[in-house]
């Protein structure tokens, strides 16, 4: 352990002597630019397809010109109503429309919560500058020397501060989430169609976004997202070749990086095309150290003990690859070479991440290490789950299924390691209970899911249970978990039924019902689903709402084994209307979920523990045909198999 950590020491002790060592030639060596030196690790699993620009490498910084000031102040008069100037802090105050400000108490606690978990993987706000800001509100007990902006930026924090407290979250089964009245504080102040645009709005509606996405609320989500990404365009984010304050500077990185990660997040989730380019991301990547660390005068602390790639810096290697992978999974079929080349492009980000991130390790983990891994995993699971389709031919449908039982297995890895490691500190003050919550994420939740699908489709109960571990510990704190879990009861009753019918799991893979059921949340996507070919569903689904509770199964294949033709709507976990909202609170029924597990689990072992069954055939009496654990009720004399003793076919036995 001492030598991980000293190579931990000095992976971190580099990377403070990158970023110094970016900042110092960017001022002195004007033919080199930010991205020629900090980006050069990152060449190693960029796509050979992707093409690659050459601009950034011939833009030449400009020099910082001196006394300037009335310059500048000269060119912002003058351009008025021609050319809007690239960068400006402007303050219109309109105190008159400005909501009144929430108890002291109720900041702090929101702001903590906000701080333990959206701000550890997204920190778009430097946070002494924000707490003085608000000290100063609070002094004068009043919003009336702020901006509007600013304002909607307040609430919008506080509205994700709120995604960790369901506890509070309502006052009466009838009543809103205190969080969405927050949110409509937030998004009234928040304007991104201002002509008067700062770096604050960018900020609010990337917060936005984030709140209205992990409340479920998905279209909202990605309009916020593409305002947030626009803002940060108009802005010059993503720009490096200028020089700011060091305070400035950093915030700016962190907000264009932030806002970069989750534009490729939400679009793999959403099979929609990425909205940043990938060339045009010229800006350093942020500093690891924390916001206290980042003064006016610089970066005060000597030496960071963290691990370079953790938090935002991990997840922006691994999200670098999902534009790629969207263009990808565009073709119906991945063929061996396409997915033996993927794998060594997730096995290379894999590298970068610190050595205890390797699902060979043997080591304990701190749950905030799964939100990097899970999101490789996310990926890996959306490549391998494309060749699920029909269209392909059965040994690849086979291969699929297998490799997408890998990342499930992988994934149930990682949450037990994270599970030792509280184990092995019981003084910790944090429960591990409340630091995976502080992580959880509607991304999370929806992987966990289709993980849980494939585990118990394969009879991997061992991994589901502990996949289920997790999803249990988010329970109703993301909207998104609790249909994920009525769907997921759903299925296990389904599953059951099929299972005591005498299918196993070589049948399970030829029944095309069960797959449509495992594929998940493909069947909700146009581009990818099979289902819907030639029903009217896809008109169906564009004119009228669910006709099932989201998430849940149809109820013509809940108590029967059999297999019944459907017009029903994609099986999608959740739609993010809020008139079933108080319908998925409601829902809580993760111990019958564990129970239908254990159950599976039983049954399984009872099979695979049987003596093999035969039978004789008609033909030839003399010749038997083994039917194996699977089918224990199958017959042992000559005599005709009807369909409802036995799923298994004589067409298929042969």
């Amino acid at each position: 352990m001492s030598s991980i950590k000293q190579v931990q020491d000095l992976q971190s002790q580099l990377a403070e002597l990158r970023q110094e060592n970016t900042q110092l030639r960017t001022k002195v060596s004007p033919d080199k630019t930010v991205m020629d030196l900090d980006r050069g690790p990152m060449t190693n699993f960029h796509l050979e397809s992707q093409p690659t620009s050459h601009t950034a490498s011939q833009r030449i910084a400009p020099p910082i010109l001196n006394n300037f000031n009335h310059v500048r102040k000269n060119i912002r008069s003058y351009s008025r109503e021609i050319f809007q100037v690239p960068y400006e802090n402007r303050t219109e105050y309109s105190a008159s429309t400005l909501p009144e400000i929430p108890p002291r108490a109720n900041f702090a606690h929101l702001s903590r919560a906000y701080l333990d978990s959206i701000h550890e993987m997204y920190p778009v706000l430097h946070w002494p500058t924000f707490q003085r800001e608000v000290d100063e509100v609070y002094t004068s007990r009043s919003f009336q020397d702020k901006a509007r902006e600013w304002v909607g930026l307040f609430f919008a924090m506080l509205a994700c501060g709120s995604l960790q407290t369901p506890g509070s979250a309502t006052r009466s089964p009838n009543s809103r989430p205190a969080g969405m009245e927050l949110y409509e504080l937030s998004k009234q102040l928040v304007d991104p169609a201002s002509q008067e645009l700062n770096i604050v709005h960018a900020q609010g509606a990337l917060l936005l976004s984030i709140f209205a996405t992990e409340s479920n609320l998905k279209s909202t989500g990605l309009a916020w997202a593409a305002s947030a990404v626009r803002v940060a365009q108009i802005l010059g984010l993503q720009c490096g070749n200028r020089s700011w304050p060091i305070i400035e500077g950093e915030v700016r990185r962190r907000l264009w990086w932030s806002i970069y990660a989750w534009d490729r997040i939400t679009s793999l989730e959403s099979n929609y095309p990425a909205l940043i380019n990938e060339d045009d991301c010229e800006t350093p990547l942020p500093s690891p150290i924390e916001d206290r660390y980042i003064q006016a005068q610089g970066f005060t602390r000597p030496s960071s003990t963290q691990p370079p790639f953790t938090g935002l810096l991990a997840v922006i290697h691994v999200v670098r690859l999902f534009s790629s992978l969207y263009q990808t999974t565009k073709p119906s079929i991945m063929t061996s070479q396409v997915l033996q080349a993927w794998n060594e492009k997730f096995h290379s980000v894999l590298m970068l991440l610190p050595e205890p991130y390797d699902p060979g390790a043997d080591v304990n983990l701190e749950p905030a290490a799964l939100v990097p891994l899970l999101t490789l995993q996310l990926a890996r699971f959306h490549l391998y789950r494309h060749n699920i389709s029909p269209v392909c031919r059965p040994p690849e449908r086979a291969e699929a299924l297998r490799r997408c039982t890998t990342v499930a297995q992988d994934t149930a890895k990682y949450i037990s390691r994270t599970l030792h490691a509280q184990s092995a500190r019981p003084e910790s003050d944090r429960s591990w209970h409340t630091m995976v919550t502080s992580i959880a994420s509607h991304s999370m939740c929806l992987h966990l899911w289709r993980c849980m699908l494939m585990l118990c489709f394969r009879s991997d109960y061992d991994g589901a249970l502990m996949c289920l571990h997790l999803a249990s510990a988010i329970g109703s704190l993301r909207k998104i978990n609790t249909a994920c879990g009525k769907h997921l009861s759903s299925f296990l009753d389904h599953l059951l039924d099929r299972t005591r019918s005498g299918s196993g799991a070589h049948l399970l893979e030829h029944d095309e019902e069960m797959l449509a059921y495992v594929s998940a949340d493909m069947q909700g996507d146009l581009e990818h689903s099979w289902v819907w070919n030639n029903t009217g569903a896809v008109d169906h689904m564009h004119t009228r709402g669910p006709t099932t509770p989201p998430g849940a199964l149809p109820t013509h294949i809940r108590g029967s084994g059999e297999a019944m033709p459907s017009t029903h709507l994609p099986l999608r976990p959740g739609t993010g209307s809020s008139e079933n909202g108080n319908e998925m609170r409601e829902w809580d029924d993760w111990v019958r979920v564990e129970q239908m597990m254990r159950q599976l689990m039983e049954e399984h072992r009872a099979r695979l523990a049987q003596p093999p069954s035969y039978y004789t055939t008609s033909h030839n009496p003399v010749k038997r045909v083994q039917l194996g654990p699977e089918a224990p009720n199958s017959p042992t004399r000559s005599t005709p198999v009807s369909s409802s003793a036995s799923r298994i076919s004589i067409a298929k036995l042969i």
